[in-house]
């Protein structure tokens, strides 16, 4: 009985067909990398463009509607930190995307090339994940500063409404002021209590003398 013939397998592609494949796939990731670095480098620009405008319109209005001068102060700190962490990001991001350049030589190789490749497809790598936790820390920063002001601002104590009025006491004197209550109930023009009143009269601002 005749059996059955095995397919021919083919022979395993040579070391030079190795090597080409290898600086291909080395190439193609260097140049995905590389691209996904400048794509988040101007995306981080972009924001840090939009970042800074908005700053210069509305931040000194915003900043002084904060209570606190130490909450104040640690907001314009934050800031100056999210502004390093957000040019780092755009520095190491510009490095991912460029690298360092491939030098010639006389000895110059397959095999050297192939690792100068490697080499600087993980360097690109690594400045690539600077860029992104750097810019992702400049974000949570901006988060932080948003979140403190709307806090800082909601927790400010709203001031009284209080009343001006002019008051004319039983001698005829006149007074001007804001006018409220003592803890004994009698009225009071500035905080100062007054004797029997006999007229008041609510203006908007005390006349100037």
């Amino acid at each position: 009985m005749i059996g059955q013939s095995r397919p021919h397998d083919p022979d395993p592609p040579d070391a030079a067909e190795w090597d080409k494949a290898a600086v291909t796939f080395a190439t193609e990731q260097l140049t995905r990398v590389r691209a996904s670095a400048a794509a988040w480098t101007g995306t981080v620009g972009t924001l840090l463009g939009l970042f800074g405008a908005v700053a210069v319109v509305g931040g000194t209005t915003k900043l002084a509607d904060v209570p606190s001068p130490t909450l104040r102060w640690v907001a314009v700190g934050l800031v100056a930190f999210g502004g390093l962490l957000a040019g780092a990001s755009i520095v190491t991001g510009v490095r991912a995307a460029h690298g360092a350049s491939l030098r010639t030589s006389d000895n110059w190789s397959g095999t050297a090339y192939r690792a100068a490749i490697v080499r600087n497809t993980d360097d690109a790598l690594d400045w690539l994940r600077w860029a992104r936790w750097t810019g992702l820390a400049a974000a949570l920063t901006v988060f932080a500063i948003g979140l403190l002001g709307l806090i800082s601002v909601a927790a400010k104590p709203e001031k009284a409404a209080t009343t001006t009025a002019v008051v004319v006491d039983e001698t005829g004197a006149a007074v001007c002021g804001p006018i409220g209550r003592a803890a004994d109930g009698r009225l009071t023009v500035n905080g100062t209590q007054v004797g029997t009143v006999r007229d008041i009269t609510v203006v908007t601002a005390c006349p100037v003398r």
